[in-house]
């Protein structure tokens, strides 16, 4: 079988010691020098302070296009080698360049907020003030939920030597644990989760065994890692005022807590119908009842594996159909090597789509294993970089949009593949392709639900003291019970999902859950208006894309029609996928 793609990333730079990528972190310590003078000039009449504002707003986009094109750089080396030292040495250094920057927003919000006229007024004076308008009004909100800039300095600072090191030492240690298997030879975790799609059940049931025993032999680690991410997100939080870190992420997010609270209680009255698609598989499977590591266990039969290229062939098909533009861009993204999707040592695991401002461009990491799920992985991510594409114009301001939105894109480009999968394959394949859809959609319904109640009760607990590795495990053990009920064998559970997910070790983000549900859900509404208006809908799709940092998403919904604040919304995607639920059933019954 052909070898499958590593990225190439010599268009970007050549290497650490290529001049063009010395020049850039010159470039980029000026740029970020620059933003500091301005900050430590605030002026006094009006009239500056627009001025002020408006060269503020230029720096800041000028520095983050540098650095967002550095820091991507050196973050791919590391992701497919995280013994790479000179790329973490290189974030180390890009990172103490950010800070000052990062505090910068300090002094924006203190001279907007200071301003005799209106916003609004200076807004009309001066046009790029106009055009960043949404950011500018977002700013005074969070100056609320700010400490004093010598403590912001300080939290800045601190993050880099000690919050976001929780996070890079859960990934390194995650992507080189590794364990014995009989006979076999070493096998690290991201290896052995491979196995979760094994046909054989007795192969996944060892995988699964030894990854457990491979997750306990180093929890301590973890552990410690995951009460000092979480302790430091704590005092932060509540220092800058929020309620709570749920509070801070709400806000991350764009949404309103109507809007959580809604989506959560839908997805929790879903969970009915992910358990008889679970009933349902473990039918297909022969077995009473499915275990962890049946969740993602093929359909009996004969499975159709994918090379790359059929892959490649297939998504550029079915995007296409979709819109010329977006077939294009995908077929340039396969052309000009931008995916890495080879799985080998000391390569995180997972998948990602990460931007390049200054080239314009993007690059994906997979780690593809030719089955019909790593197919949609890829299709997933080219969805986000196709939004990186749709916004390639924009200011880097204008390109920051919450988690919440971030996931319309690729989940929109997931059921692209999907749909196409249904109209083109044997009924054979059509069943397994059906069981897939069912199959990450309880990954993103109930599985997330259930990280959401396990870091909802660990943040309460954490807000008093350390937790232990049992602890965590007992949480996480409830969290799947409350979830995945008696449609799981409650002796084959998975205690250290918590070790597993990345995403619990970001400082700066947590409840790195709900946005991918709300993705989902929001994904499965456009797509119905897709497959309704046809191919005329691929103009209003890269209206609402563009427009996906430049509003809350209760105002880019509302200008859709929807109102996200209600069950009604989130119960609409839900019966799409009760549909798919009750069709499985029925070709469960008469198998």
């Amino acid at each position: 079988m052909k070898s499958l793609p590593v990225w190439e990333l010599k268009d970007i730079y050549s290497s650490l010691e290529d001049r063009l990528y010395k020049a850039d972190c010159v470039q980029c310590r000026s740029a970020a020098d620059a933003v500091s003078a301005l900050v430590n000039n605030i002026p006094r009449t009006d009239a500056e302070k627009q001025g002020w504002l408006n060269e503020f707003i230029r720096l800041y986009n000028q520095f983050h296009d540098l650095f967002e094109t550095l820091y991507a750089y050196v973050y791919m080396r590391f992701s497919v080698n995280t013994e790479d030292y000179a790329a973490v040495n290189q974030m180390n250094m890009l990172e103490e360049i950010r800070s000052p920057v990062k505090t910068s927003v300090i002094e924006f919000r203190q001279v907007v907020t200071s301003l005799e006229c209106s916003v609004a007024e200076c807004m009309t004076k001066i046009p790029e003030l106009s055009r960043h308008s949404f950011f500018i009004n977002e700013q005074i909100k969070l100056k609320s939920f700010q400490m004093s800039k010598p403590e912001e300095q300080l939290a800045e600072q601190l993050s880099r030597t000690g919050g976001d090191m929780w996070g890079r030492l859960q990934e390194t240690a995650s992507s080189s644990l590794s364990i014995q298997w009989p006979g076999k030879g070493a096998f690290t975790v991201t290896r052995l989760r491979s196995f979760s799609s094994d046909p054989d059940r007795a192969v996944r049931k060892k995988a699964y065994n030894l990854e457990l025993q491979a997750w306990k032999s180093a929890e301590t680690t973890f552990a410690f890692a995951l009460n000092g991410v979480k302790g430091f997100s704590t005092v932060l939080n509540k220092k800058r005022n929020y309620k709570d870190t749920k509070h801070r992420s709400i806000m991350q997010s764009r949404i309103s807590e109507g809007t959580l609270n809604a989506l959560i209680s839908s997805m929790t009255e879903s969970l009915p119908d992910f358990r008889n698609y679970l009933t349902a598989k473990a039918r297909f499977l022969g077995i009473k009842k499915c275990a962890f590591f049946d969740l993602f266990a093929p359909l009996p039969g004969k499975t159709k594996l994918w090379s790359f290229p059929a892959t490649k062939k297939f998504i550029v098909e079915q995007f296409g159909g979709f819109s010329n533009a977006l077939g294009r861009f995908v077929e340039k993204a396969f052309d000009d090597n931008w995916i890495d999707a080879e799985p080998r040592k000391g390569k995180v695991g997972g998948a990602y789509c990460i931007s390049l401002p200054k080239n314009k461009g993007s690059r994906i990491l997979c780690n593809f294993n030719n089955t019909f799920s790593a197919v949609t992985t890829v299709a997933h991510e080219l969805g986000h970089a196709y939004h990186h594409h749709v916004l390639r114009d924009e200011t880097a301001i204008l390109r920051d949009y919450p988690m919440t939105l971030a996931e319309t894109a690729s989940i929109f480009s997931e059921n692209i593949v999907f749909d196409g999968a249904l109209e083109t394959f044997s009924k054979t394949e059509k069943v397994q392709a059906l069981e897939h859809f069912l199959q990450d959609a309880t990954q993103v319904i109930v599985d997330i639900l259930s990280r959401f109640l396990f870091e909802t009760a660990i943040m309460n607990e954490r807000e008093t003291r350390e937790l232990s590795p049992d602890e965590f495990c007992t949480h996480m053990l409830e969290a799947q019970k409350k979830t995945y009920g008696d449609a799981l064998d409650p002796e084959f559970l998975h205690p250290h999902m918590w070790a597993v997910k990345g995403h619990y070790y970001r400082a700066d983000l947590a409840f790195y859950n709900f946005p991918y549900a709300f993705g989902l859900l929001f994904g499965l509404a456009l797509f119905s208006r897709f497959k309704t208006a046809g191919k005329s809908f691929a103009k209003e799709y890269d209206r609402i894309l563009s427009l996906t940092g430049k509003m809350t998403c209760v105002e880019l919904t509302r200008e859709l029609g929807y109102d996200i604040e209600s069950t009604g919304f989130w119960k609409e995607g839900l019966a799409l996928i009760a549909e798919r639920v009750k069709e499985f059933q029925s070709l469960s019954m008469k198998q």
